[in-house]
C-alpha cells in the first residue's frame, strides 16, 4: 500500500439555531452567527420511550447540525460529527439515522454519530426518522491525500499491457526532505516543458485504469522528481515521486497516477472539473507548473473490448518476425475495463490455420464471428462468449464473405460483408443464421426479400434496435459509388430489406466514407473518411508497401479522420476534438499530421454517464511511449519486441443527442491493458454476456432479466421482476419506465442519462 504523509485535520461544521454538541476532533463554525451563546443551557432531551412528556402529534422535526463539512486527511484519525433530530421547539427526539452513501462513511442508527470511511470524498444525505416523520440534511467529506513515493503492486506489473496497463517504468520512490521543500517552493517556467498525454479536456469514464502522465521535458532536461497535484471539489491529492530507477526512465519524461489515488478521484467526483498539475524538481529548483482540466463521466464504462492483433505474442501462428524468437500471431484478444492485460479470446499456437483475426461482435456480447485464416475469409468461426466454445464453419462451394459481418444486436443472425477486402467477391451480401455446436458446419443461409439487385454493402453494421443497416455502398446499385455511406431498413421477422438511402458522399472525389457504426440512440452514425488511399486494400489502414528493408513506401499509408452523421438531416460533421485537431503533439517520421491517423470506429451500444463511447484504431503518437513511424506495424519488417508500434486502440466520449452540424466529441484516451508491443485494431466495446436469474450483479445491463436488485440478504442479484421504476442501466421501453425520468431517459432499451451533466 502507499505511504501517507501525516497532516493536520480540520472539521468545519455549519450549525443553525441551536448550539451543537462538541466533539474532541471537531470545530463547529456558525456562518450565520446565531448559534446559542455562551452559558445557554442545552436543549431539553426527551425521556426515553415516552416522548418526554410531549405529544408527538403534529411535531415537525429537523436535523442538526445542518449540512456539515468534514475535512479528512488520510493518515489521521477520522473526524466525526453527531447528528440530532429536533422538533420545531428545539426538543431533541430519539430518531433513527441512515446514510444514502455507504462508501462515504457510516452513521450510527441510534446515536447519529457519522464517521467517514476515508475511502472517498463527496456529499451524502443523512435521514432522520421519528414517529413516522423524516428529515434530512447533507454531510460533505473533503478527502485530502498526500503521498511520498509508491510501492503499490497495482501500479507495477509489466505484463503484456505494460506497467499499470499503460506502459512506462512504474512509479518512482520517495523523495528526501530537501526535494519535498523544493517541490513545494514557488516554481519557475521551463522553456519547452509541455504535456504530451493525456490531453486537456479529456472526458474519463469511471471504472477505467489510471493514465500514464507524459510530458516533453524543458530546458532543465532530466528532472530529479515530480509532484502530481489533483484537485476537485471533495478530493485533493499530492504525490511526490523520485525519478524511477527502471531501465528506460532516462530522461524522466513520464509517471503514472497511482491506481489508488485515481480510484479515489473518480469515486469522489460529482460532475465538477478535475484540475491536474505537475511541478518538477531539478538541482534544488522547482519548475512548472503544467496544468490540464478533465471531466469525469457519472457512470462506469463496463463490458469488454474485443480486438484483433496481427503481431500478438499471446498466440504464435506465424514465423518471420524480427526480434525475439521470430514467431508472432494473428488472434482476437479481449480487455475488461479493470484489467491490466489482455486475454486471448480466439486463436492459438500452431500454424496459420490457428489465426483468428477479422471479426465482429454482437452488441449484446453473446457471440463473436472471426475469420479463421489470413487470406481466406470464406472460412470462419463463431465463438460463444459465455462459454468460449468455438464452432468452425466451412462453407465449401460458396463465394459468401465473412471477414467483417454485421451481427444482429441479439446475436441470432448476421449479414456477410461484401467488400473487396482480401480478394473480390461479385456476390451481394447474404444473411445467415448464427449456429453453434460441434464443427465444422455449413452456415444456414436465410432468404431475404427486397435486397436491391446485386448491391454490395461493405463493412455493414446494424442499428441498436436492429431496424436499420449502415454500410459503404460499394457496387451493384445506382446508389453504390464505392465511397458513400448508405442505409437500408431491415425487418428481422420477415427478413425483408427496403428503403435504400444514400446518406453521405464525401465532397472530395478522392475521399471514401467507411466503417459506419450507429450511436446508441440510433439517430446518428460514426464513420471514418479515408483521405489518402494506400492503393493496396479497400478500407485497409496499413502502409503503401511492406518491404524489407523498409523504404519510402513503408513509411506512407492510409490516412483518415472520424466523422459523425445526423440521420434526421443527413448532416455530416468532422469530429475535430476526437481527431485531435489543434492540440495533438507532432513529431518526426510521418507524425506531422496525426489528426489524419484515425480509423475503424465502433460505438459501445450502451451509453454511460450521458455519453456514447467510441473505440477506434489510431496510429497517432502515444506520448513518448510509442513514437515510431505510424505505418511500421508489421512484425515481419520491423522489430516490435522492445519498441512499441503506434497502431493502437483509443477511446473517446461523444455527447448524446448533440445538434446536427456540431462536434459532440471530446479528446480521446489510450485504451489501457491492450498489448503494448503489438499492433492492435478494430475494437468492439460491447456489454458482457448477460447473467441468469439470481446471479450477483452491479447494474441491470449485466442481467438477462434486465434488472439488478437487492435479494432477501441485501446482496444485489439479477431478476426479471419488473420494479416500480428502472434504475440507470436497467431495462426500459419508454422514458416513463425510468426512475427520475426528468434526468434519465430510455436509450436503446436501457435507462440512461440523455446527455452529460
Amino acid at each position: 500500500m502507499w505511504k501517507i504523509l501525516a497532516a493536520s485535520l480540520v472539521v468545519a461544521v455549519a450549525c443553525a439555531t441551536q448550539a451543537c454538541g462538541t466533539q474532541d476532533t471537531s470545530t463547529f463554525v456558525d456562518p450565520a452567527g446565531d448559534a446559542g451563546g455562551a452559558g445557554e443551557p442545552p436543549p431539553p432531551i426527551l425521556g426515553s420511550g415516552d416522548g418526554g412528556g410531549i405529544d408527538p402529534a403534529g411535531q415537525v422535526i429537523s436535523v442538526r447540525p445542518p449540512d456539515p463539512v468534514l475535512t479528512f486527511t488520510s493518515g489521521q484519525a477520522a473526524p466525526t460529527v453527531t447528528f440530532e433530530a429536533v422538533t420545531a421547539t428545539g426538543v431533541v427526539v430519539p430518531a433513527t439515522f441512515a446514510l444514502d452513501r455507504g462508501e462515504l462513511g457510516s452513521v450510527a442508527s441510534a446515536t447519529g454519530v457519522f464517521v467517514p470511511s476515508g475511502a472517498v470524498g463527496g456529499k451524502g444525505t443523512v435521514t432522520a426518522t421519528w414517529n413516522g416523520r423524516t428529515a434530512q440534511t447533507s454531510v460533505t467529506v473533503k478527502l485530502v491525500v498526500t503521498e511520498n513515493g509508491s510501492t503499490a503492486s497495482s501500479d507495477a506489473g509489466g505484463g503484456a499491457g505494460g506497467n499499470g496497463g499503460v506502459g512506462g517504468e512504474g512509479p518512482g520512490g520517495a523523495v528526501d526532505a530537501a526535494t519535498v521543500a523544493t517541490l513545494k517552493s514557488p516554481p519557475v517556467a521551463d522553456a519547452g516543458l509541455a504535456w504530451l498525454y493525456p490531453y486537456d479536456k479529456t472526458v474519463w469514464p469511471r471504472g477505467i485504469l489510471a493514465p500514464l502522465l507524459q510530458w516533453q521535458p524543458g530546458a532543465a532536461a532530466d528532472y530529479d522528481a515530480v509532484a502530481i497535484k489533483i484537485t476537485e471539489a471533495s478530493f485533493s491529492y499530492e504525490g511526490m515521486f523520485a525519478k524511477p530507477t527502471a531501465a528506460g526512465a532516462t530522461p524522466f519524461q513520464r509517471h503514472p497516477i497511482p491506481q489508488a489515488a485515481w480510484k479515489q478521484m473518480l469515486q469522489s467526483n460529482a460532475g465538477e472539473d478535475v484540475t491536474v498539475s505537475l511541478v518538477f524538481a531539478k538541482n534544488g529548483q522547482a519548475y512548472g507548473p503544467i496544468t490540464e482540466t478533465w471531466k469525469i463521466a457519472s457512470a462506469p464504462l463496463k463490458g469488454t473490448v474485443y480486438y484483433n492483433s496481427y503481431g500478438t505474442r499471446l498466440a504464435k501462428n506465424y514465423t518471420g518476425a524480427k526480434g525475439g524468437d521470430g514467431r508472432f500471431g494473428g488472434a482476437t484478444l479481449g480487455i475488461r475495463a479493470s484489467s491490466t492485460d489482455p486475454v486471448l479470446v480466439a486463436g492459438g499456437d500452431g500454424d496459420s490455420s490457428y489465426c483468428r483475426v477479422c471479426h465482429s461482435v454482437a452488441p449484446n456480447g453473446s457471440v463473436l464471428i472471426t475469420q479463421r485464416r489470413l487470406g481466406d475469409d470464406r472460412q470462419f468461426s463463431t465463438y460463444d462468449l459465455k462459454t468460449g466454445a468455438e464452432t468452425t464453419m466451412d462453407p465449401t462451394g460458396t463465394n459468401a464473405r465473412f471477414a467483417w459481418p454485421a451481427i444482429y444486436p441479439d446475436g441470432s443472425v448476421f449479414l456477410g460483408d461484401s467488400s473487396p477486402a482480401d480478394g473480390s467477391s461479385s456476390l451481394p451480401n447474404q444473411l445467415y443464421q448464427v449456429v453453434s455446436g460441434a464443427g465444422p458446419q455449413t452456415p444456414t443461409q436465410i432468404a431475404m426479400t427486397g435486397w436491391p439487385g446485386s448491391l454490395r454493402a461493405a463493412f455493414p453494421s446494424f442499428a441498436p434496435d436492429g431496424k436499420q443497416l449502415a454500410f459503404t455502398a460499394y457496387a451493384g446499385a445506382p446508389e453504390a459509388d464505392g465511397r458513400s455511406i448508405a442505409t437500408l431498413a431491415f425487418d428481422k421477422a420477415t427478413s425483408t430489406i427496403s428503403n435504400l438511402v444514400k446518406r453521405y458522399t464525401p465532397p472530395n472525389p478522392a475521399h471514401t466514407a467507411l466503417y459506419p457504426s450507429f450511436l446508441p440512440t440510433g439517430k446518428g452514425i460514426v464513420f471514418h473518411v479515408e483521405t489518402r488511399y494506400n492503393t493496396r486494400d479497400f478500407g485497409g489502414t496499413r502502409s503503401d508497401a511492406d518491404v524489407d528493408p523498409p523504404d519510402a513506401r513503408a513509411s506512407r499509408g492510409t490516412r483518415a479522420e472520424l466523422w459523425w452523421l445526423d440521420l434526421a438531416t443527413n448532416t455530416a460533421t468532422r469530429l475535430d476534438k476526437l481527431n485531435g485537431l489543434g492540440y495533438l503533439p507532432t513529431g518526426p517520421d510521418a507524425h506531422d499530421e496525426d489528426v489524419t491517423l484515425n480509423y475503424e470506429p465502433t460505438v459501445n451500444p450502451v451509453p454511460s454517464g450521458g455519453y456514447a463511447w467510441v473505440v477506434f484504431t489510431s496510429r497517432r503518437l502515444y506520448g513518448n511511449v510509442a513514437t515510431i513511424n505510424p505505418f511500421h506495424s508489421d512484425p515481419r519488417h520491423h522489430d516490435l519486441t522492445s519498441t512499441p508500434t503506434t497502431k493502437k486502440l483509443w477511446v473517446a466520449a461523444v455527447d448524446l443527442n448533440a445538434p446536427a452540424g456540431t462536434d459532440p466529441s471530446h479528446p480521446a484516451f489510450y485504451l489501457p491493458a491492450q498489448e503494448l508491443l503489438a499492433g492492435n485494431m478494430r475494437g468492439y466495446w460491447v456489454v458482457d454476456p448477460c447473467k441468469a436469474e439470481s446471479a450477483s450483479c452491479e447494474t441491470g445491463d449485466e442481467c438477462c432479466g434486465g434488472y439488478c436488485r437487492p435479494s432477501a440478504t441485501g446482496a444485489l442479484v439479477c431478476t426479471d421482476k419488473v420494479p416500480v421504476c428502472a434504475q440507470e442501466f436497467e431495462k426500459c421501453t419508454t422514458a416513463a419506465d425510468c426512475c427520475n425520468s426528468a434526468v434519465i431517459s430510455c436509450v436503446n432499451g436501457r435507462c440512461a442519462q440523455p446527455g452529460p451533466k
